[in-house]
């Protein structure tokens, strides 16, 4: 056959069909400027080459952290371990750590990205075969990170109205919200409303239908413009607590008797604004007993302390206001310690005899409960030494002094001065101490603030009941008895729209103003 060269452009378009080349077989003598097909055959080839594609990464957006990314394509072969690399649109790569063929169409792959922003996938196979991602749809960037601490965000009164708290994360356009099944929305639960783009939490009635103190649990979410997210764990208290006045007064020691009697201390006394109770609580009052006078025969005898007045409950920290001291004699010497102290028994062939310390033992002041009183009460008088036939009497301490001593050798101390209160409505005197007694002849002590005055040539007056009045000494030539001291009380003034009605003991219970009086001249209770 002759050869006949084709020149590259003497073939015209569609000159050639698929049909004039049979089997696809092409003999060529050579591949330059002359097509020779009479003794060289070219086969060519049936398929085309299989290079790897790329379909997504899972996950899209994450951090810093190492990571475990699923790349899904096709072409992943058969054998051999891909190479797999990140590529930053600035230009860094970064090749992954850890590549795992999972099937010709999906790869697992673990990577760190230490810097921040967006990235294409590459991946090339043994063979050289490569593909790239036609976008940098790989994210790196922070998750939300919490300014606010997790745990409580504080004790809410309960069916407030307002602002609650703000929770804050940073990040890129951070917005805010509650993880399903907790406690913060919704009318059974804190009934909050949550602000997605502030984080601040609301309510139009805090707690909802509740009227127990309750901690309602929720965690919150916050999600950036990467859809990154990150939960926290919060709580809200629920407080139903009302705020009381109280006054708490302990009973008067009994005076001092027999031929040489002084005068008692007072019942401690306390007084506060401001005592939180929590509704459905049970808060117990204990009121003390006048303490017994002295003896007035067979020797000279000091009273007994009177009792002390108690309020307790849970969630608030007891107060006790202690009895006061019992009067001395002169054969005891010394009045007791106590809320107030009791005064030195009268003198009678022997040492001054001094008055026993009152605040015994020492309150703390407990200012959660705005208390105002620093000390329950003061020391009682001392005899001053006074040895005559009249043994004049010392007066017994009270919340308002300290006792006044013998005066001369005809005249005895007087009680010191109590407090006047008007948790009640009305003014009332309280916590007296009691005065001193004398033979007859003399002038005895006096007393005020519900303290008994001391006996001239006779027995000591009584303190008057429920004020905690520190009793008179019985004093003269006959041997004459102590006084009683006057009992405690507990009351405790509580707004109207609070009083629950609850109590035992048989408290008296008057109105004034807003508020209930509720006045305990004996132990009981009261339910909140």
């Amino acid at each position: 056959m002759a050869q006949t060269k084709v020149k590259s452009g003497g073939i015209a378009t569609d000159a050639v069909e698929s049909t004039a080349i049979k089997d696809l077989n092409v003999t060529v003598d050579k591949l330059s400027n002359t097509l020779d097909l009479s003794s060289k055959t070219v086969t060519l080839p049936t398929s085309a080459i299989a290079y790897p594609t790329f379909t997504s990464i899972t996950p899209s957006t994450t951090t810093n952290d190492s990571t475990s990314f699923v790349i899904v394509g096709t072409n992943f072969g058969a054998t051999g371990i891909p190479t797999v690399e990140f590529q930053n649109l600035t230009g860094g790569i970064t090749v992954a750590t850890s590549v795992v063929r999972d099937s010709a169409t999906q790869l697992t792959v673990v990577a760190t990205l230490a810097v921040d922003g967006t990235y294409y996938t590459r991946i090339e196979l043994n063979n050289g075969l490569a593909v790239r991602s036609s976008t940098a749809g790989l994210t790196i960037s922070d998750a939300p990170v919490w300014t606010t601490g997790s745990g409580t965000l504080g004790t809410i009164a309960g069916d407030f109205s307002g602002a609650v708290a703000t929770v804050a994360a940073t990040g890129d356009t951070v917005t805010y919200s509650e993880v399903s099944g907790t406690g913060l929305t919704g009318a059974g639960n804190a009934n909050c409303s949550l602000n997605s783009s502030t984080g601040a939490i609301t309510t139009t009635d805090f707690g909802g239908s509740s009227t127990e103190g309750t901690t309602y649990n929720f965690t919150i979410r916050a999600t950036d413009a990467q859809s990154q997210t990150s939960d926290r764990a919060f709580s809200l208290t629920s407080s139903f607590l009302y705020a009381i006045e109280w006054l708490i007064v302990a009973a008067g020691g009994g005076g001092g008797g027999g031929n040489h009697g002084s005068g008692a201390g007072a019942g401690g006394y306390r007084i506060g604004t401001s005592l939180d109770l929590n509704p459905s609580t049970v808060y117990t009052v204990t009121v003390g007993a006048g303490g017994a006078g002295g003896s007035g025969s067979g020797g000279n005898h000091s009273g007994s302390d009177g009792g002390d007045s108690i309020l307790s409950g849970t969630g608030i920290t007891t107060i006790t206001s202690t009895g006061g001291g019992g009067g001395g004699s002169s054969l005891d010497g010394a009045g007791g310690t106590g809320g107030s102290g009791g005064a030195g028994g009268a003198y009678s062939g022997g040492s001054t005899t001094y008055g026993a310390a009152g605040n015994t033992p020492a309150i703390t002041q407990y200012t959660a409960a705005g208390e105002t009183t620093t000390v329950q009460g003061y020391n009682g008088g001392g005899n001053g030494g006074y040895a005559s036939s009249r043994y004049p009497g010392a007066g017994g301490g009270g919340a308002g002094g300290v006792g006044q001593s013998a005066q001369s050798l005809n005249v005895a101390g007087a009680g010191a001065a109590g407090v006047n209160s008007s948790i009640t409505g009305a003014s009332v005197a309280y916590a007296g101490g009691g005065g001193g007694g004398i033979y007859s002849g003399g002038t005895a002590g006096a007393a005020t603030h519900g303290g008994g005055a001391g006996g001239l040539d006779a027995i000591g007056a009584n303190g008057t009941v429920n004020t905690g009045g520190g009793a008179g000494g019985g004093n003269g030539g006959a041997g004459y008895a102590g006084g009683t001291g006057g009992s405690g009380v507990v009351i405790l003034r509580i707004p109207t729209a609070n009083y629950s009605e609850t109590t035992t003991g048989s408290p008296t219970v008057t109105t004034d103003g807003s508020y209930k009086v509720v006045k305990f001249t004996d132990d009981g209770s009261y339910t909140a």
